[in-house]
């Protein structure tokens, strides 16, 4: 197991009292390295990876079901400390309490993986208790379904009914696993069922990037816009659907 408290206390000196989900070299020593009893999830990513982009809904979500959880993320682009940490793959995820590195897990992981994950330290406790513990699409994962016949049947959208994040994420995988057309506009009805259960950053990019892989640039263009104007509401980075914008304009 990598050294990960000696590395960090070593290479960082400065101390941030700002807290906030995204951190800077100059933080994380103070961030992570506490005796708090807290679960901290620290995120290693970076904004043009595209597994990393499929855990933002995920992370969300367990975000809200988890208040007692600290989750910070670091860019990797504009930070050093995943040199110091050996990070060698992204995303990658650093579970830790009280400064002591539990599991480092590398890779996306279904919100089923990572609840359980979290459940594990925290004694099986800590949820807000708005979310049941296992439900129909707790487990949904696109990529283990790519290339079924029933990849995208009515049938399998009806059983993600409900739940936003999962007809998001498959509408997702989408825009990122597929270029036939009719797959795409149905991938556009799909987000578009999870924008009217809960209009979000995450749903409306996805729009947004579905409208542009299908040429509809001046729709592509408005929805980037909403998207962006939903992530300033709430905080995130949106570095991604600036550069989609780019991209949407240099076609126009």
């Amino acid at each position: 197991m990598r050294n990960f408290c000696t590395a960090l206390l070593v290479l960082f000196g400065l101390n941030s009292a700002f807290a906030q989900t995204e951190i800077s070299d100059f933080e994380i020593e103070d961030r992570l390295l506490v005796n708090n009893d807290r679960l901290i999830i620290m995120d290693f990513y970076a904004t043009w990876c595209a597994p990393c982009k499929r855990m933002e809904p995920i992370i969300a979500r367990l975000e809200e079901e988890f208040p007692n959880v600290d989750f910070y993320k670091m860019d990797v682009d504009k930070n050093e400390a995943d040199d110091v940490l050996e990070v060698e793959s992204i995303p990658t995820y650093i579970f830790i309490k009280n400064e002591e590195n539990l599991e480092w897990v590398e890779g996306a992981m279904s919100y089923e993986d990572m609840r359980a994950k979290i459940l594990q330290y925290t004694g099986g406790s800590g949820g807000s208790g708005n979310a049941p513990i296992t439900s129909v699409t707790d487990d949904f994962d696109p990529d283990y379904y790519h290339g079924d016949s029933d990849e995208f049947s009515s049938a399998k959208i009806r059983s993600l009914s409900g739940d936003w994040s999962a007809l998001n994420s498959l509408a997702w995988h989408a825009y990122l696993e597929h270029n036939d057309v009719q797959v795409l506009l149905k991938a556009i009805d799909i987000t578009k069922q999870s924008i009217e259960l809960d209009e979000n950053y995450f749903n409306v990019d996805t729009l947004a990037a579905l409208l542009y892989k299908t040429g509809n640039y001046t729709r592509a263009l408005k929805e980037a816009k909403r998207a962006i104007t939903l992530a300033k509401q709430s905080g995130m980075d949106y570095t991604t659907t600036t550069e989609l914008i780019d991209n949407i304009i240099d076609r126009m």
